[in-house]
């Protein structure tokens, strides 16, 4: 027997990681399943409980912490000492009533953490007191509900940091836009492969119209370098100057990275991720947005957002439209046409004109 078993059998933690089987389904973090080695720490705290089919880890909070709604922020919520915590939840029923009792059960103040895609424990526990205060997406995509039962006072964020995708009041000239493709085409330009783990099979590459080097093939963000650079105008922006600047003088706030972006036909793919390691996205002041302006396109490009409730919701981008992506939430994209796609994605320091553009 190992350390990590804490006296209990293998076989008897596999039980348990079969009970917990509902609640693994639905991750995506490898960190946050029910594997054997959790589950032993947590029987020997006296934090796993099972009733009605349904089992649950639960805890005493020891401190009072932040919830973040993504890994930099913002805050929804704050967790007080001595408040209860379902940290995770599965229901082996499908059965609403078997669930809604064992957590009406639960006392005030007490938290659930529920994936926002399990829509028969969320709705469970909506019935049995707790109240949706917000959604905590992680570095791996999971989208989770932070429900809470109790009388306490939250400070709601921002309303646009609540937005996944959404088409802004910005828009662009088709002739332009034509003059633009038709240009780069000619220059029969080499583009820079994105390395990532979701881009599939290198379909995924960019030429830096604004960067960190003059060289356009550097497509890079300033969190990746070492040293501090200022953003420069391109070769390629300069070979581009006037059509560039078309699109660049309509677009409110101070520019970061300006890219054209490009996504091979015939199933060239983005797979579901989610972008939080650079600190610096959000829609508050201080922050950045990312906005994608479609240059050439087809009705089979297909990008896919996931929302606070974890619905995945479809959208297809026309050309000259401007859009705003929030990076942090899981998204995917897939072109399924016989054409390149061809974004310029402009990333924006935030600010309320850029919040102005996103608002109805």
């Amino acid at each position: 027997m190992k350390a990590w078993q804490k006296g209990y059998e293998i076989e008897e933690l596999k039980h348990w990681v079969e009970k917990f089987k509902n609640f693994n389904s639905y991750c995506h973090s490898p960190f946050l399943e029910a594997k054997k080695n959790t589950i032993a720490g947590a029987l020997e705290r006296g934090e796993i409980h099972e009733e009605n089919n349904v089992v649950y880890m639960m805890r005493t909070a020891k401190a009072s912490s932040k919830v973040n709604m993504f890994n930099a922020g913002p805050v929804i919520a704050k967790t007080q000492m001595g408040d209860t915590i379902i940290s995770k939840i599965a229901a082996n029923t499908k059965e609403f009533f078997d669930v809604v009792p064992v957590l009406d059960k639960i006392k005030a103040p007490a938290w659930c953490h529920i994936f926002e895609e399990n829509k028969l424990i969320k709705d469970a526990a909506v019935s049995a007191g707790f109240k949706k205060i917000g959604t905590k997406v992680n570095t791996f995509s999971d989208v989770i509900g932070i429900y809470f039962k109790g009388e306490r006072n939250f400070e709601p964020v921002v309303d646009t940091e609540n937005i996944n995708m959404k088409k802004t009041t910005l828009s662009f000239d088709h002739k332009i836009i034509d003059e633009l493709v038709k240009e780069l085409i000619k220059m029969n330009l080499k583009y820079t492969n994105h390395n990532s783990n979701y881009n599939k099979g290198q379909s995924w590459q960019a030429l830096s119209v604004l960067g960190f080097e003059k060289d356009s093939t550097y497509v890079d963000k300033k969190a990746d370098l070492k040293e501090d650079r200022p953003l420069v105008k391109t070769d390629l922006y300069d070979r581009l100057k006037k059509v560039c600047d078309h699109f660049l003088d309509k677009i409110p706030g101070k520019f970061d990275r300006v890219r054209f972006m490009t996504l091979k036909p015939g199933g060239g793919e983005l797979k579901r991720h989610t972008d939080q390691t650079d600190p610096t996205w959000g829609t508050t002041d201080g922050k950045m947005i990312r906005l994608h302006i479609p240059l050439k396109t087809n009705d089979k490009v297909i990008f896919t957002s996931w929302n606070n409730d974890g619905e995945n919701k479809i959208y297809n981008m026309k050309k000259g439209e401007c859009w705003f992506l929030d990076t942090r939430r899981p998204h995917t994209a897939i072109n399924n046409g016989d054409d390149i796609r061809i974004h310029l994605v402009a990333d924006v320091w935030s600010s309320e004109k850029t919040r102005e553009i996103l608002r109805d």
